[in-house]
């Protein structure tokens, strides 16, 4: 978005794009990304393994015989992709955030799974909101497979700013390492990565969660 666009035009162009956002959130939330898909997922993975865009040179050819430890999937619950502040009619709506790519990355430390999450997003400004600084509430959790309980959780405040003049920003969240006991090679098995905004509606807990 050109800086310098009047308010007006501004405002109208925000409505827009909060109704083709709500559209697109009738359909699902963010997805689980590793290295090796698209090129924004490529981007976020390697910030999240190596701390920059650039990764280094590839490693020698792992053990064969060496454990092979499979990363739990990523879920974003119904509604928790997009979290929407101001009335209920478009014309109210101060801003809106909403979830892009996501990473994760797993190693094992001892005894225990480390586990570092990555994810994307944005803020988009509505009609009745403006530019400035904005302090987004990201939740992070992992979630036992087998009785659904949650083993830790986390809400994160990802600081994001929209300059005057524009309706939306970018933001990025790389968690510290979160620590889950190890239970078999295949950690999908055993635990699940919930992501979402923090005090979103989301849809009631199901036994079969869609998996992403």
């Amino acid at each position: 978005m050109r800086k310098g666009r009047p308010v007006s035009s501004a405002a109208a162009i925000a409505a827009a794009a909060l109704a083709a956002l709500a559209l697109a959130g009738c359909g699902g939330g963010a997805g689980s990304l590793e290295p090796g898909g698209e090129s924004a997922s490529n981007k976020l993975a390697s910030i999240l393994a190596f701390g920059t865009t650039s990764p280094p040179p590839a490693p020698p050819a792992a053990d064969p015989n060496a454990l092979r430890l499979i990363c739990p999937t990523v879920d974003v619950p119904d509604g928790a992709a997009a979290l929407r502040v101001g009335g209920q009619d478009g014309s109210s709506v101060r801003y809106q955030y909403s979830l892009g790519e996501t990473a994760r990355e797993c190693a094992l430390a001892g005894n225990q799974i480390s586990i570092k999450v990555g994810l994307e997003g944005r803020v988009l400004i509505g009609p009745a909101g403006s530019a400035g600084s904005f302090s987004v509430p990201v939740r992070v959790a992992i979630q036992r497979v087998n009785d659904l309980k949650v083993e830790t959780s986390k809400v994160y405040k990802v600081a994001v700013s929209v300059a005057p003049g524009e309706t939306q920003g970018s933001f990025q969240l790389i968690t510290e390492p979160i620590l889950v006991p190890y239970k078999h090679e295949d950690a999908s098995d055993d635990y699940a990565i919930i992501v979402g905004f923090d005090g979103a509606r989301t849809a009631a807990p199901v036994q079969r969660r869609r998996r992403r």
